[in-house]
């Protein structure tokens, strides 16, 4: 049994590894469309505000879908029986994405594909931290949301704007299709249903014991709007998902419009970010496992503000962008600890995709939806600058509201029971 707990290849990475190629494939469906947007707007004649209501819509779709679905699969106990569904169909509604030929048909999709892509992370968090020992809960936490950085904002505008740039628009979304459906296929062979836990995390069964559920309670879904994590959490949601979706959204409009650079400059310097996104989304949960969570949110949050800040100052070479572009882009690393991991340590166990849904919700319709059509209009008033400010206000006020976070890492919680009164 030591054995195969040392061994790597057992499912505690296998999950992690499903989950990480899972949320990254719906990360790269999702943001296909902003490193698109410099094709799409022309040909159907589409204004800043109809961009940020594109997006907008689709973050609402998905909050709501991800609050309804992740409380349900916590009261049903099935994980399998909501992801690999919904694996299957934000996969097909990528390829419906290629078909449009107008702005409101456009919308439609896109709130469908919303819809079905809204329970993934809370469901794949909440595997991933019921398969994982406590050492490593913030390190897998962090590695399986950072593939939104390596797949979803490294990858994905490199290989959607070659795409574009040499056949066309609507072929790139056909093409970032086809990973979701082999997703699918894999899930469905080798997901299986999260082990059950103890509330202070220990295995609750054997692994060959009878399966059983208990259904959760109203009194058990209270317990989330209580704790006083998850309502932070949630706040710091609110204005951390305005620092990552008004930023995603006009970035590449702004390279392109205002810093003059090419769109395939642009792609590469997204990826810098991207990339910069991915190392920084597993590094920092991993730091946070030694540090704190606290502490590592707070420093994080305030790094952050200067992704938006050095696109609107600075407008140099290329290998300069890129540069800058890595060194700041350590928001990532933010979202595994106030969305999943500091909620999850807060709560019991069966509760965690529940409580996940609900940072997720807030963050989606505040920042994914309402703020990025504010910042459209607020584009078309006074310039495309205005965004990037709005997304440095975002991360500012996240750090700031961190601070009253209770420390939920394993590590300190034992080094201040240790400690003589």
């Amino acid at each position: 049994m030591l054995k195969e707990k040392r061994s790597f290849f057992r499912y505690e990475n296998g999950i992690v590894l499903m989950m990480f190629f899972t949320f990254g494939f719906v990360f790269m469906e999702r943001l296909s469309i902003v490193f698109l947007f410099p094709f799409i707007a022309p040909d159907l004649q589409l204004s800043n505000g109809q961009i940020g209501l594109i997006v907008s819509v689709l973050a609402v779709c998905w909050a709501v879908s991800g609050l309804l679905f992740s409380s349900y699969s916590d009261y049903i106990g099935s994980k399998r029986k909501i992801l690999l569904p919904a694996t299957l169909l934000f996969s097909l509604l990528s390829f419906a994405s290629g078909m449009v030929s107008q702005f409101w048909t456009l919308v439609v999709v896109r709130g469908l594909m919303g819809l079905a892509e809204g329970p993934v992370l809370p469901i794949a968090q909440s595997t991933v931290l019921a398969e994982s020992t406590p050492k490593r809960r913030g390190f897998n936490s962090g590695f399986m949301q950072s593939s939104l950085g390596l797949i979803g904002a490294t990858f994905t505008p490199i290989i959607v704007t070659f795409f574009a740039t040499k056949y066309s628009w609507e072929g790139a979304f056909y093409l970032v299709g086809i990973p979701g459906l082999i997703m699918f296929f894999v899930l469905a062979k080798y997901m299986r249903e999260p082990r059950k836990l103890t509330e202070k995390g220990a295995s609750a069964k054997a692994a060959n014991a009878p399966k059983s559920h208990t259904k959760i309670t109203k009194q058990d879904f209270l317990q989330v709007y209580k704790n006083r994590n998850v309502l932070l959490c949630t706040l710091i949601s609110c204005f951390f998902m305005t620092w990552l979706f008004v930023f995603t959204t006009f970035a590449p409009i702004y390279l392109t419009t205002v810093a003059k650079y090419s769109t395939q400059d642009m792609g590469l310097i997204m990826a810098a970010i991207g990339f910069g996104s991915f190392i920084w989304g597993f590094v920092a949960p991993a730091i946070s496992d030694k540090l704190g969570r606290k502490p590592t949110l707070i420093i994080f949050c305030i790094i952050s503000c200067l992704s938006p800040l050095m696109l609107a100052i600075v407008h140099g070479g290329l290998p300069v962008m890129m540069l800058l572009g890595f060194l700041t882009a350590v928001g990532q690393g933010c979202f595994p600890l106030f969305m999943a991991i500091i909620p999850g340590e807060s709560l019991p166990i069966h509760l965690v995709a529940s409580a996940i849904s609900v940072t997720q919700f807030a963050g989606e319709i505040f920042g994914g939806a309402i703020m990025p059509s504010l910042a459209g209009f607020a584009a078309d008033a006074w310039g495309l600058e205005a965004p990037l400010w709005i997304a440095f206000g975002g991360a500012l006020v996240s750090g700031v509201t961190a601070l009253a976070l209770k420390e939920t890492a394993p590590i300190r919680l034992q080094s201040s029971t240790q400690t003589p009164a």
